[in-house]
């Protein structure tokens, strides 16, 4: 009998088109991973930098405020409000909208209402460009300068 012999890819070859086909495919599904994962992993943070609040034997106090974007979403607003507090300004912070990694800064006085030695509750609401808030809460002791 006659030994038949088939034509073929030789097994050397076909490891190698096994291997190149496996690291392509490799590439494509991990560039697609990091493009979602990147997508996904943005994230709307800020922290409360900084809060003082000098205050005056005749009630009159000044307000300063510090907030950080620590995310990857721009701020676009941020407001603030005082739970029962008398010692209450208008805060306007500066610049908005607030790049990530960058610092706002908000000064406003009060002519009375603010006590030595008393602590008030300030809670900020940051409005991120994506349409998503956080809510901020902190508290500060009045006090001479």
């Amino acid at each position: 009998m006659a030994r038949v012999r088939s034509r073929g890819l030789s097994p050397l070859v076909a490891v190698i088109l096994l291997l190149a086909i496996t690291v392509a495919a490799a590439v494509v599904v991990s560039g697609v991973f990091f493009n979602l994962a990147g997508v996904a992993g943005r994230r709307p943070t800020a922290v409360i930098d900084q809060v003082r609040l000098v205050a005056t034997p005749a009630g009159a106090g000044t307000w300063a405020v510090t907030v950080k974007n620590t995310g990857d979403v721009p701020i676009t607003a941020i407001t603030a409000s005082y739970p029962a507090a008398s010692c209450n300004p208008a805060l306007t912070f500066n610049p908005l909208p607030l790049n990530p990694g960058a610092t706002a800064s908000a000064t406003a006085n009060v002519a009375s209402g603010c006590t030595l030695g008393t602590t008030y509750r300030i809670v900020l609401t940051i409005t991120f460009q994506d349409g998503s808030n956080q809510v901020l809460t902190t508290q500060v002791t009045a006090a001479i300068a």
